[in-house]
């Protein structure tokens, strides 16, 4: 496709601050989020620095197969005078790459940013590579705002909001008009990917079935309070052996590997992290719907998603909330501000009503509170008690909350 690349702005602003700061920048992210494009567009705007690019993934590069090669590589393309600044792709296919990269950083003589495949490289694994001198910027799958842009171009008569949904985020089923069901079968092939390549290979593990088992139980609680202990129950119910230490492991490791996102609960009249629950969300809803298809009776358990991807992507640090007992769906703190969002399909009965408005006016501090709905209807507005009804749509679009 001739067609330029699409920009994926706030992720090159949050890469600005650490530019020329002496340490190893690292991209990290599910695969196929992006992150070579992203380094990709960024050596784009480096007009005037001396680039040296390299993706271990090409023949051409195919002979720097350790870390002497490489370094010894790198200081050939080194020049006096000007900017010097190393991209790499793919960086774990080089053996101790580390090595080479500790003495970039020594010597201050390249402003490096980095990719590398979870394959062999998880994102917690940089600090102790590196010695602590990396800023990690993490990617996810396309925004809403994002899929817009790219239907902008690529898919200007769809309903941007109703295709995200139902298919998800990643970038390579926004450049193309594919029916839904090549959508699902090409983030089904991305999932077997991670798992088999990511986690299975990488961890040793014999037991597919269970770590599939566990991981289509977590997609199913999407919204739902979980721990070890309730999935545990669930795949023994079901006849398969296995204990609650190796549900817990297996959980770790579809962590690790970006597939699902922990939310933990914050007390908010004690200000504190509750330790003991927590509910996980999938970092892209086109994962669960490509294993378990798009169940819309789910559909509030998917607006609790998008929200709290939505909001990890904007840079805010995202909670379930606590209050007095009472659950607040999400909490997202930033710059010491926070939002407390209420997320429903629907108000069907009084009930509902007062859970999702009642929950929020309890709380008496100043923040904005949201409660958000597919369609607000007659609800749409702000209540006596400062509470702002909005639609999902709506809030997506709204950039500054």
């Amino acid at each position: 496709m001739n067609d330029p690349l699409v920009s994926r702005d706030r992720y090159l602003t949050e890469i600005e601050p650490f530019v020329g700061n002496g340490n190893a920048k690292v991209i990290t992210g599910i695969r196929r989020c992006g992150k070579s494009t992203l380094l990709e567009i960024y050596r784009e705007h480096l007009t005037d620095a001396n680039v040296v690019y390299i993706n271990t993934e090409l023949h051409e590069f195919s002979g720097l197969n350790d870390w002497k090669k490489l370094i010894s590589y790198i200081e050939s393309k080194y020049r006096e005078g000007t900017d010097n600044v190393l991209i790499a792709d793919e960086i774990q296919n080089i053996e101790k790459w580390e090595l080479a990269i500790r003495d970039l950083i020594a010597r201050k003589t390249f402003d490096i940013y980095l990719t590398g495949s979870n394959a062999n490289l998880l994102s917690s694994e940089y600090s102790t590579h590196l010695g602590g001198r990396y800023n990690r910027i993490r990617m996810l799958p396309l925004s809403y705002e994002e899929c817009r842009v790219f239907a902008e171009r690529f898919l200007p008569e769809k309903d941007v909001l109703d295709r995200y949904m139902r298919i998800g985020g990643f970038p390579i089923l926004w450049i193309s008009d594919m029916p839904e069901r090549s959508c699902m079968q090409t983030v089904r092939d991305i999932t077997e990917v991670i798992l088999s390549k990511d986690i299975e290979q990488r961890f040793k593990i014999r037991n597919h079935a269970l770590l599939r088992d566990i991981y289509r139980t977590i997609l199913s609680t999407i919204g739902d309070y979980v721990s070890s202990n309730k999935i545990h129950a669930t795949i023994k119910s079901t006849g398969s052996k296995t204990t609650v230490d190796t549900v817990n492991e297996y959980i770790g490791y579809l962590e690790a590997a970006n597939l699902i996102i922990r939310a933990n609960v914050f007390d908010l009249k004690g200000r504190r992290i509750l330790e003991n629950k927590h509910k996980y969300y999938v970092t892209d809803l086109g994962l669960k719907h490509s294993l378990l298809g798009y169940r819309p009776e789910d559909i509030s358990g998917h607006m609790e998603n998008i929200l709290f991807t939505e909001l990890v992507y904007r840079g805010y640090e995202v909670y379930v909330g606590d209050y007095k007992g009472k659950e607040i769906d999400i909490v997202a703190i930033k710059d010491g501000s926070r939002l407390y969002i209420q997320a429903c399909s629907l108000i069907d009965s009084k009930d509902t009503f007062d859970r999702e408005f009642g929950n929020l006016a309890k709380i008496s501090d100043s923040f904005p509170k949201y409660v958000v709905m597919m369609e607000p209807g007659v609800y749409r507005g702000v209540t006596e008690t400062g509470i702002i009804c909005c639609s999902l749509r709506e809030f997506l679009e709204k950039e500054d909350h």
